[in-house]
């Protein structure tokens, strides 16, 4: 062996038994309550607050050097009491040993028990650990001359038995934190370490307890201000007043959310929220993490649930409904962005059991104003499913007990501070049992100016189109109402939404109607309009013209009246008329009716704001059972029977006084050139023949 290689290990002997001594003397001289001083300086300095040991520092040597700390404390923020910040019953913290000699502080994993946070926020939104958090980098890197090489590094924390109290005097909010217990690995520079957490909680305001447990990976930055998660699960359950339904479990599941205070942003990946036999899951990034939403944009899907077994476990009772499987299909997906006052839904895709809604909308309110623009395609829906099982009942009583003073169709208030731009089609819509389909209607308005126009759709093999303006610029708002129905099956709408085939027929309406008012009442009340119809081919129910005809004519020489039932009806070839309506009065004087064995005219007025009918028929019985080509009334030969109408829109009472039957009788005319044939006799045998065989022919017009 050469003198080198001995010298060498010489050398390493005497070095290693140096630092075997060296580390001897260190235990039994070296005393780490001598750093107290200095770590309580520091923190002073940099923070401006108290650092109190309760208690010595002791030292363990094996497997490493390790630190026994007894209770601490770290004062409060200025203003916000007396109390610590910071408490802790006791602690251990592991350290590195060479860093230790050179003068550093490095510890491996930092076990706090009793750990107790006072945390708050005052009225102004200022918290209680702005001042440790939100110093701004100056972009100075260089240290200090007299910084002493001092540096604090931590590689963990193991809390157990800790608590937390949060006191937020902006929102008047209250709660604690029990029981809790975490542990977390470390990574400098903002690198993930994993976290695993268990706690019971408790609020007074609002009133709930329960227990929450977490488990992910999380990131610190503090020079940053920025915080991170990632990989997250949490459970919850918790009971109380505060609780829907009194008690909730729900879990959360997230890919990644990154918080930065210094913007004041939040970027959320991959959140799942499950509660209630519902979920939710978004993507999406948020604006005012701290001082106030700014803006939230977001990609959300709910997968389908049971609206109705939600809404139980909630321990909201759901609105009953015709059918009590509807609400059982709810979902959908949306693309938002939400900032105060204003939602913008960029699409949205919805199905509620049957029935699928797409489109893209946008809802404003500010100053006083609402703006609502949408474009919405809406599938098949039958709406009486939804409606209350006795919603028919509810309805024909209303119509029985006539109008409600207190009806108000239109709030002028509302519509001069309405901004809206509306376009909706719908595959096929139901309600109160009749059927409308392909239907597109257009709404808008603004500064007062409602307009719903146009809008169409099929009806029973026809058309309907209509359009309704509604100015309520003025003190008194007016209302216009179009209608026009081409072609419309009364016999197939008759029977959708009585039932029954009670009417019949193939019918043309055109309609134009203007009012004055809010209320129902007085706005049928300044009605005025007009309107024409032809129905042809059909079924009038109510009265059987034929039968009280024939009867009053057997009847001619008795006093009193013949009554129709309602369980009558009259064939025809056709119907039509036009009518007037002035100051809530429909006026009609020109109503025709066409069938085989009877021609019929009539006149006569309603009343909108009663709905009584004040009505006339002369039906004139011809002694033909023939279709009559069409001719009118007037050119008919026969006898007139004059039928009067009475009651209500509803309820309406066909009848005939006998006495005036028979004056008719005497002023007859049965002939058009005015001659006389045979006088009466003639006329009415010829008729009674008529009506032997009319009940046997097909309606002709």
């Amino acid at each position: 062996m050469n003198k080198a290689v001995k010298l060498s290990m010489i050398g390493l002997g005497a070095a290693a038994a140096l630092f075997v001594a060296a580390l001897i003397f260190f235990a039994f001289t070296f005393d780490l309550n001598d750093y107290k001083a200095r770590i309580s300086e520091v923190v002073q300095d940099e923070t401006g607050r108290t650092l109190k040991f309760d208690g010595d520092l002791s030292l363990s040597f094996f497997p490493r050097i390790g630190v026994e700390l007894g209770g601490l404390s770290l004062s409060n923020a200025e203003g916000f009491g007396k109390k610590p910040m910071v408490q802790t019953v006791s602690a251990h913290v592991s350290v590195r040993v060479l860093p230790l000699l050179s003068g550093q502080i490095q510890f491996d994993v930092l076990e706090l028990d009793g750990l107790t946070l006072n945390l708050s926020r005052d009225e102004h939104g200022k918290s209680n650990w702005d001042d440790l958090v939100g110093h701004e980098d100056t972009g100075k890197a260089e240290a200090s001359e007299d910084d002493g090489g001092f540096s604090l590094d931590v590689d963990g924390v193991k809390l157990t038995n800790s608590s937390l109290f949060w006191d937020d005097r902006k929102t008047d909010t209250k709660f604690i934190l029990r029981g809790m217990n975490l542990v977390t690995g470390y990574s400098p520079e903002g690198t993930p370490f994993p976290v695993d957490m268990s706690l019971d909680f408790e609020c007074s305001k609002p009133e709930a307890k329960g227990t929450l447990t977490l488990t992910g990976k999380s990131s610190l930055d503090l020079a940053r201000r920025q915080y991170g998660h990632m990989a997250t699960k949490i459970s919850l359950a918790a009971k109380g007043a505060a609780i829907p339904g009194g008690e909730m479990d729900a879990s959360l599941d997230l890919q990644s959310m990154l918080l930065d205070f210094n913007t004041e942003r939040a970027k959320i990946t991959g959140l799942t929220v499950s509660a209630y036999g519902a979920t939710v899951n978004m993507d999406g990034t948020l604006e005012g993490i701290t001082d106030g939403l700014k803006k939230l944009a977001a990609k959300v899907d709910v997968p389908s649930f049971d609206a109705r077994e939600t809404l139980r476990q909630m321990g909201v009772t759901a609105t009953e409904t015709a059918d009590s499987k509807v609400l059982t299909k709810v979902g959908g997906t949306a693309d938002l962005i939400y900032t105060p006052g204003q939602l913008h839904v960029k699409a949205v895709d919805a199905v509620l059991d049957d029935t699928t809604l797409s489109g893209r909308g946008r809802m404003k309110n500010a100053h006083g104003s609402s703006e609502y623009f949408a474009r919405l395609a809406l599938g098949s829906i039958d709406l009486d499913r939804y409606l209350p099982p006795d919603h028919e009942a509810k309805t024909g009583e209303a119509e029985k007990n006539g109008t409600d003073e207190n009806v108000r169709i239109i709030d002028s208030a509302l519509l001069r501070e309405l901004d809206l731009d509306v376009e909706t089609s719908a595959k096929a819509v139901r309600i109160d049992g009749v059927w409308l389909k392909n239907i597109k209607a257009i709404s808008k308005a603004r500064h007062g100016l409602v307009r719903l126009s146009p809008v169409s759709a099929d009806l029973y093999g026809g058309k309907l189109s209509t359009g309704i303006t509604v100015n309520a610029m003025t003190k008194y708002p007016k209302t216009d109402v179009i209608v026009g129905l081409d072609k419309v099956d009364v016999g197939a709408l008759s029977q959708d939404a009585l039932g029954d085939r009670s009417y019949d027929g193939l019918l043309n309406f055109n309609g134009a109607i203007s009012c004055e008012g809010e209320r129902l009442p007085v706005m049928l009340r300044s009605m005025n309009g007009k309107l024409s119809f032809h129905l042809a081919n059909g079924v009038f129910p109510g009265v059987d013209l034929f039968s009280m005809a024939k009867e009053t004519h057997e009847s001619k020489n008795k006093k009193g009246t013949v009554e129709s039932s309602k369980t009558d009806s009259t064939k025809f070839g056709s119907i039509s008329g036009t009518g007037v309506i002035t100051a809530g009065i429909l006026r009609n004087r020109d109503l025709a009716v066409k069938a085989p064995g009877l021609r019929a005219d009539g006149n006569g007025s309603v009343a909108l704001p009663t709905r009584k009918l004040d009505y006339l028929l002369k039906v004139k019985l011809v002694p033909t059972s023939e279709g009559q080509g069409g001719k009118d009334s007037d050119d008919m030969f026969g006898v007139m029977v004059p039928i009067r109408v009475a009651g209500t829109i509803e309820n309406p009472r066909y009848w005939v006084s006998i006495t005036e039957y028979v004056k008719a009788l005497g002023g007859a005319v049965i002939g058009t050139a005015g001659s006389v044939i045979k006088g009466v006799t003639g006329a009415i045998f010829g008729i009674g023949k008529a009506l032997d065989r009319s009940s046997s022919n097909k309606t002709k017009e």
